[in-house]
Order: C-alpha cells, then structure tokens, then sequence
C-alpha cells in the first residue's frame, strides 16, 4: 500500500493559482480533492474518450459515477477543517470548467492547445502508460512545459520501476523509470524541482495488477521556455 496524500503540495503556500490543468487523469479525480482550494478553476485533458465520459458522469451526479466520497472524506480529515466530504465534492465539481480531448502521435501525448498558459499542471500515472520510450517522455513534458507560464508549478507523479498495468484482463505495458530519469527529463522541461518524496512500497507482495516499486511525487516551478 502507498499513500500519496501523505505528500500534499496542495496547502496553504505558493502552489496556487487561477487555473490547474489535469492532464491525463480523468480516472484519478482524488488528487484534484486537495487542490480545489486552492484554484478558481480546474481543467480536465485526457486522451480516452471513456474516461472524459466517466468524469462527465461523475460531475453531473449521473447513475454508474464512480463514488469519490471516501476520498474526498480523507482529504478533508488530512486537512483538519470543518469541511465534510459531500462539500468537499461539490466544490470540486463547482471548479472543472473545461474537459479536453488530448491528441497523440505515435510515440507520446501531445499537450491540448488552451487560449492562455496555466498556473498549474497536474499530472499522475499518465504519461508512463502513453509513451513509448524515455525519449518520448521528455519530448512529452517539453510539449506540457508550453502549457504552464513562467513561475507556474508542475506537479507530477509517476509510478516508478513499473513494467505493466492490468486493465480489466489486459496487460499494458508501462515506460519503467527511475527517479533520476524522471528529474532530469523535468530539469530539460525549463522547470526548476522545488520538492520530491519516493513513496517506496511497504508490502513487497507482489500486485496482480501492477508492478510498481513505488511513486514519485514532484514538484517543479517553471523557469524558462523550452523548445
């Protein structure tokens, strides 16, 4: 088991902002329960047209959403306020204004165009699953790098040392990184790491449904522009 939330970028300090784009994470909205406090408004890019259906689902309180209570519940306990989870929700689904349909060429996502930059981006598990080799995940953040203006922060968490994912009974191959690969494609990015914490696995029982030895959560302010 491993808990992310333990690594909270999202609390009272510089990460903050009038718009975060989630890239990539329409299935993973959990993480977007910390940070709702602290944006006027929030994107949602994804590449699968399932998962922009699953989040529209989960906005608009449709029958089959996934249930993100308990989530939510545990992000407003780790945060110590008087918000309960049902608020916690409709805050959430107050701040996602915008869902986009990512695009990808062979090798990696390509970043959505948007009308001005963001000052935050979000992104967890993604690009490992989209992108075929370490080349491509750098050429994959330098194109995300475009989305952020300068002194906007990257948040990221891959999973790291991961070969595979089962999705339903299908086995995805997963880019396996490792912590210093994923630092220096950021660094390449124009990003400046502020913080990082490797999560290790606690249970080294191997997972029937990946192959993780743990996640990396990092944040990044935006330096410069990169080509």
């Amino acid at each position: 088991m491993i808990n992310t939330f333990s690594f909270v970028p999202f609390k009272p300090g510089d990460v903050k902002g009038d718009t975060l784009i989630y890239y990539g994470g329409c299935d993973t909205l959990g993480y977007l329960f910390p940070a709702c406090r602290f944006f006027k408004e929030i994107i949602l890019a994804e590449f699968l047209e399932t998962k922009l259906q699953a989040a529209r689902t989960w906005i608009n309180k449709e029958p089959g959403a996934f249930d993100w209570s308990l989530a939510a519940k545990y992000v407003c306990e780790l945060e110590g306020n008087r918000e309960i989870g049902i608020e916690k929700e409709e805050s959430l689904r107050g701040k996602i204004t915008k869902l986009i349909k990512c695009e990808a060429n062979e090798y990696h996502p390509v970043a959505p165009k948007l009308p001005t930059q963001v000052d935050c981006l979000l992104s967890t598990t993604f690009l490992e699953l989209m992108c075929t080799d370490v080349d491509g995940y750098r050429k994959a953040l330098k194109d995300m790098s475009s989305l952020v203006k300068i002194g906007g922060h990257l948040v990221l968490v891959p999973v790291l040392g991961c070969t595979f994912i089962m999705h339903g009974t299908f086995k995805l191959p997963i880019l396996c990184l490792d912590e210093e690969c994923v630092k220096a494609a950021v660094i390449d990015a124009g990003f400046l790491i502020k913080q990082s914490k490797n999560n290790k696995r606690v249970n080294q029982t191997k997972y029937s449904v990946l192959d993780l030895d743990s996640v990396f959560c990092l944040v990044a302010c935006k330096e410069k522009n990169v080509q």
